[in-house]
């Protein structure tokens, strides 16, 4: 059985039929266990976001990856990026880049409040706001305050897109331990949390991972802890598609 890695992640998939369509949750977060890479999932929720409408419009800040490789992601998934950066659909603040050009004189703190000042400066309606990888920034800090200035930076960030009720948020960061304080706040924030692992017994050639969603329940949106039964899916990352199975399927051992 193959299911929909973006429906199972409560997103509605672009040329869907559903009546009515599906709300896209506002805030997203992606949790990635040491082992994995969730950035094949976040080229996919760029594409299809920008393929449901010549409206929408995808800010992504790149940390974890350059912007050459989230360009040649969404290219395998047959969306246009060039065409997409010129009318001004996509735009991407490649961090790595900025750092190369300042010499080194950026910091964390220099580098969130350009992040901030981007993010603030990009009026277009319908927009879907990516931030990979807020681990990065926690990193650069002084030891102790990482955590407190990326936390900051996050509620900036909500603040500034509260009254844009048609931008959404996919927030990616480790799910290490050393990070616990910042990945409760923000599995207290996110509507989904998708939570990306490695197999418990080892690599598999047929596998990559396991990926856990969990959302929050629509009827207590103020309860943060009050969510629906997770959801948990096998997953293989192939060129142009992600293929999912449920444990126990035949051909794929209870892993």
């Amino acid at each position: 059985m193959v299911w929909d890695i973006l429906s199972v992640c409560g997103w509605p998939v672009a040329g869907s039929r559903d009546d009515p369509p599906m709300e896209p949750p506002r805030v997203t977060l992606l949790q990635e266990q040491s082992g994995v890479d969730g950035s094949f999932l976040l080229a996919m929720l760029m594409t299809n976001h920008l393929k449901q409408s010549a409206d929408n419009h995808v800010l992504l800040v790149a940390a974890n990856h350059n912007a050459a490789h989230y360009t040649a992601a969404c290219q395998k998934l047959t969306f246009n990026t060039a065409s997409a950066i010129q009318t001004g659909q996509l735009c991407i603040v490649d961090v790595l880049a900025e750092l190369y050009a300042s010499g080194g004189s950026l910091g964390s703190p220099e580098l969130l409040q350009l992040i901030n000042g981007r993010i603030s400066g990009y009026d277009k309606r319908n927009t879907l706001i990516i931030v990979d990888d807020l681990t990065f920034y926690s990193t650069m800090h002084s030891a102790g305050s990482g955590e407190n200035a990326v936390i900051d930076f996050i509620e900036q960030l909500l603040h500034t897109t509260t009254a844009a009720h048609h931008h959404r948020m996919v927030l990616k960061v480790n799910a290490s331990e050393c990070y616990e304080r910042l990945c409760t706040f923000l599995i207290d924030l996110a509507d989904v949390t998708v939570s990306l692992g490695p197999l418990p017994s080892g690599s598999f050639r047929e596998l990559d991972g396991i990926l856990t969603v969990h959302r929050k329940q629509s009827a207590y949106p103020l309860m943060s802890a009050v969510r629906e039964q997770s959801k948990t899916l096998l997953y293989k990352v192939h060129d142009r598609m992600v293929r999912t199975y449920v444990h126990g399927e035949v051909g794929i051992k209870n892993l």
